[in-house]
């Protein structure tokens, strides 16, 4: 699976300008930043995950 492209600042202030909400520059910014570092922690989640390495958890209620 490839990596999404993260948009440039510019990119994503037209983005943000589309969605009609009234955003500052630096609100457009940090949105920018948290947006770019999400798609950098989802490159990091594995495509298989080894479902049988760990027993499931169960939670039962006291008898």
């Amino acid at each position: 699976m490839s990596s999404p492209m993260a948009p440039t600042l510019e990119e994503f202030r037209v983005r943000a300008a589309q969605t009609g909400l009234t955003l500052t520059p630096e609100d457009i910014e940090h949105l920018h930043k948290g947006y770019v570092g999400l798609l950098a922690l989802m490159e990091r989640i594995p495509t298989h995950w080894a479902w049988a390495a760990e027993p499931p958890q169960i939670f039962r209620a006291a008898e």
